[in-house]
């Protein structure tokens, strides 16, 4: 060697996929973008079911009042 670069040593690969996260979930494969929008999609399903239970409730006590 010419002293102009550092020998390289080969090193094996470390496995992501066996390396779990901080709650012990591997977290190799996930898709964490996607799992976000899912929930989000869900969120949305959910808060327009709700609203809908909601405006129904109001339009039953309005005609509650309205016929007593």
């Amino acid at each position: 060697m010419n002293g102009s670069k550092s020998p390289v040593i080969s090193r094996p690969k470390s496995a992501p996929s066996s390396q779990p996260s901080a709650n012990g979930v591997q977290t190799e494969g996930l898709d964490y973008d996607r799992l976000k929008q899912d929930i989000l999609d869900e969120m949305r399903k959910e808060l327009t079911k709700l609203k809908e239970e909601l405006i129904d409730a109001i339009r039953q006590e309005l005609s509650k009042s309205n016929t007593a």
